[in-house]
């Protein structure tokens, strides 16, 4: 790989309530929210919005600048993922915002295949269900999720420089 490939350096456009704006429209929009019996849309708008700043901000401030693009993809799924701040479409906010870096750092995702990516999904919750739990000082970990996501990256990102190096 080339030193020209690109990498997502700017995050300047996301602040911690944007994981919290993504996720509550995945709650009020026409897609399923997991909702236990005894909870209310109320209850778990509730619980997104107390999922402290700080910790969202950690996922910004230590995002890895300095890696290659998969690899940056895949790190970004474990962190959020991995931490799981809301009670569920961590996937989707994960995705949705991604997408967006992506977009802003010049870099077009193109299509990812809505198979595929249900699919790494749910192989996602399985596997991170064997993991110990994910701390902050584990989040940007290579582990048995990143792998997965590594993978899944490098199936659905066509982007190069261009270069013939």
């Amino acid at each position: 790989m080339c030193d020209c490939t690109p990498r997502i350096t700017d995050l300047s456009s996301l602040e911690p309530e944007n994981f919290k704006f993504r996720n509550t429209r995945f709650l009020t929009g026409d897609t399923h929210y997991d909702m236990q019996d005894h909870e209310t849309r109320r209850s778990i708008r509730h619980d997104i919005w107390v999922v402290r700043n700080g910790d969202l901000r950690r996922v910004l401030d230590e995002f890895p600048a300095d890696e290659p693009l998969v690899d940056q993809c895949a790190l970004w799924m474990h962190a959020v993922v991995g931490r799981h701040f809301f009670p569920d479409a961590n996937h989707r906010t994960a995705i949705a915002l991604l997408r967006r870096l992506l977009r802003e750092n010049g870099i077009d995702p193109g299509d990812w295949s809505t198979e595929r990516t249900k699919a790494a999904r749910d192989e996602s919750h399985e596997v991170r269900g064997k993991l110990p739990q994910i701390r902050f000082d584990t989040m940007f970990e290579r582990d048995a999720l990143y792998d997965l996501w590594e993978r899944y990256f490098e199936d659905v990102l066509e982007v190069g420089c261009g270069c013939d190096t």
